[in-house]
This record gives C-alpha cells, structure tokens and sequence, in this order.
C-alpha cells in the first residue's frame, strides 16, 4: 500500500486513515490496540442507530482505502475471521487467547479499536454503558 499516496488524497477521514494503517500493520499477526488521535467525521444526515451509521461509514471507508472486504456483523457476541472492535461507549476487559500462548488481558475505553485476528478465542467484562461495533474483514488475498 502506497501510504504517501494516501495521505495525500483530499477530503479523507484521518481516523479511517489511522483505522487502515493500523489494521495493514497488524492484519493476519497478532491482535492489536488503537487509540486513534482522530475521531471519525461521519457525514451529517446519516439516519438511523449511532452505531449502525458508525459501522458503515467505517466498513465502506475501509473497503475503499485497503480495497478489502469490510462488512458490519451485528450480534452480542464478536463474529470469527478478522474481526476489528471499535468500542463506541463504556469499556470493556477482554481476555484473548491463541493456541499455544497464554491470555492477553486487553483493556479498552471509548474510541478504541480492537484488532483480533482468526484463531483467537476472545472473552469480555463490559461496564454497563458499553457498546461496540464489530467489523469483520476480509483481506482481497483471502
């Protein structure tokens, strides 16, 4: 990915920027925290639920800057494959676990974004005001 290109490009959100950066460095490696320095500029006059709007501002924005298959999962429970967690409210503890290593206590606040790759078993405790959206994503070389 040519990222100077990508800086360069006029009118593109600088927190689906950070989103696109962030998910190349750690795609397919090991999980990854994000606390982004941008907070998205979802487009006036998008109707419906704050997270739905949020999922696919972010889906359709990541689809075309990485030019992979990004798609919102609804549900209680994170979908398996590539799976990236923006905590919209609240906050939540996960605990991750791959084959062969041990759990990983992973924090995260409002704003955050949780990158889990396949093979990972995930388990959370959320305050009482948290929600998230799930995305999962689909890299064109899959």
């Amino acid at each position: 990915m040519n990222w100077e290109r990508l800086s360069e490009r006029p009118g593109t959100d600088p927190y689906l920027q950070e989103l696109a950066l962030f998910l190349d460095a750690h795609f397919a490696r090991t999980f990854g925290l994000l606390w982004p320095e941008n907070d998205p500029v979802v487009p006036r006059g998008a109707g419906g639920p704050p997270d739905t709007v949020l999922a696919g501002y972010v889906a359709a924005g990541l689809t075309s800057l990485l030019g992979w298959k990004v798609e919102h999962a609804t549900g209680a429970r994170p979908p398996s494959g590539h799976v990236l967690v923006i905590q919209s409210a609240g906050s939540s503890r996960w605990t991750l676990r791959s084959p062969g290593t041990p759990a990983a206590e992973v924090p995260t606040l409002t704003g955050e974004a949780l990158y889990v790759p396949p093979g990972y078993r995930s388990s959370a405790v959320h305050s009482d005001d948290a929600r998230h959206v799930f995305l999962v994503v689909t890299d064109s070389g899959e």
